[in-house]
């Protein structure tokens, strides 16, 4: 797990950093090392911060204080958990809180701390991989049922999300493929298009319906391929008379999860 401390105490923060050292030496054999970096100004933790799990902050010199850091982490697309630790500013009194911040007392407890960590240990092993999407000036973070499908134009891949979005990737339809093959729902369609299974919610003889209402035109022979995979996802939606034979009989054929383009 790689953890973050911004704390513009120095007593304090070197203090974060002997308590995380000897969590880590109690856990090496168990859930793992924790790999801490620490800071001391709120910019240089902000220079990339989704290579973090968790954060433990208290900046209370001079803004942005600590609340409003983690505020700046979520509108940056961080979705990591947040602790904030309490000593001058009573965090806990602001409104419209980000989701997953916590909130732990200064003096650090051993055993708060403690029991803390192995909560988001557990968390931590449960974690569903986020895909990153990078544009020419900032990075787009989703996780995987958040894809509905991308296609390509010019020099980027626009992708389409659940929400409406539309966010940008730089490179071609093999670069995608490649940020994508550790998933097994997605897969290439018409040579033009990457589409997420589960978001497929018919199929016709030539095309394909996304869960967004667009509809994708299918290449040659790739219609009985497709049905064949939006049905091994299992879900009981896809079993429509579109997605059988004429004779009522499922397809049985299948593809590799992300064919190469």
């Amino acid at each position: 797990m790689h953890i973050a401390i911004c704390d513009d105490n120095i007593a304090d923060r070197k203090q974060s950093e002997r308590l995380l050292s000897r969590e880590s030496d109690k856990r090496i054999h168990t859930t793992g090392n924790l790999y801490v970096d620490s800071y001391g100004n709120v910019e240089a933790l902000l220079k990339s911060p989704q290579r973090y799990d968790l954060f433990f902050i208290d900046m209370t010199d001079l803004p942005p204080h600590g609340m409003e850091v983690a505020i700046q982490l979520r509108e940056m697309g961080v979705t990591a958990p947040i602790v904030l630790l309490v000593s001058s500013i009573n965090y806990r009194n602001y409104v419209n809180v980000p989701d997953l911040v916590y909130f732990i007392d200064k003096p650090v407890k051993v055993k708060e701390l403690s029991d803390f960590l192995d909560t988001m240990a557990a968390r931590f092993a449960e974690k569903v991989p986020t895909i990153e999407l990078r544009d020419e000036t900032k990075a787009h973070y989703a996780l995987p049922d958040q894809v509905i499908y991308a296609y390509p134009d010019s020099h980027i891949m626009r992708v389409k999300l659940a929400d409406g979005t539309t966010v940008n990737q730089l490179g071609t339809i093999n670069d995608l493929c490649r940020i994508l093959a550790k998933f097994d729902n997605f897969v290439i369609l018409n040579k033009k298009y990457i589409i997420n299974l589960d978001h497929v919610m018919y199929i016709k003889k030539h095309t394909a319906t996304m869960s967004d209402g667009t509809k994708l035109s299918i290449g040659l022979g790739e219609r009985k391929s497709l049905t064949s995979m939006v049905l091994s996802r299992g879900s009981s939606r896809f079993l429509s008379e579109d997605l059988t034979d004429k004779n009522g009989d499922k397809h049985d054929d299948a593809s590799d999860s992300l064919p190469e383009a």
